[in-house]
């Protein structure tokens, strides 16, 4: 349990171990409630920003057959391409996917793919890293809180529980980890 002071900014991480990407901050809602009152919730706004790392030169690749929406393998032409496992790519617009293995011509992907993908479109790496965080969370009281994080649309449901200390009273211990959340998905 992480220890913050009474109105001390601090953020909640989640990790969707490279199963997610290009969720938009309102498909999340993040929330706290003091442990002894749950039905007591405090929406934050602002809901989860995915975080995405700059990439100097981009894997790419293009496709030469279709892959239907829900298809886990995306056909690309080996001989002018140059993605590898454990790229994140972006095969649609604003759609990502996470390459487990490379075999010839065939990408296998983590996840089933969201679009149709035709043939002769281009497949690109890029910095998504399946990483989020919340907005600023600012609790007012004392206690023990349980943050929630919650995607509905994703099955995501993650809670983490903090403390929250008046300075006059306690002290924060600035040695303890950092810790993130993690979500087995």
């Amino acid at each position: 349990m992480r220890t913050y002071q009474i109105n001390q900014n601090f953020v909640e991480a989640m990790s969707t171990r490279k199963t997610l990407f290009g969720a938009a901050s309102t498909d999340f809602i993040v929330s706290y409630a003091p442990i002894d009152d749950l039905a007591n919730v405090t929406v934050v706004s602002g809901g989860m920003t995915e975080a995405v790392e700059a990439i100097g030169t981009a894997h790419t690749g293009t496709t030469n057959a279709p892959s239907a929406y829900g298809s886990k393998i995306l056909y690309v032409d080996s001989a002018n391409s140059d993605i590898v496992a454990g790229d994140t790519i972006e095969y649609a617009t604003g759609k990502f996917a996470y390459v487990l293995k490379v075999v010839g011509d065939k990408l296998y992907l983590r996840t089933p793919i969201r679009a149709a993908v035709a043939n002769g479109s281009t497949i690109t790496q890029v910095g998504n890293t399946g990483e989020y965080s919340s907005g600023d969370i600012t609790i007012p009281s004392a206690g023990e809180y349980a943050i929630t994080i919650e995607a509905p649309n994703y099955g995501i449901v993650v809670t983490d529980r903090v403390k929250v200390v008046d300075d006059a009273v306690s002290t924060v211990d600035e040695d303890a980890p950092v810790e993130t959340v993690a979500v087995a998905y």
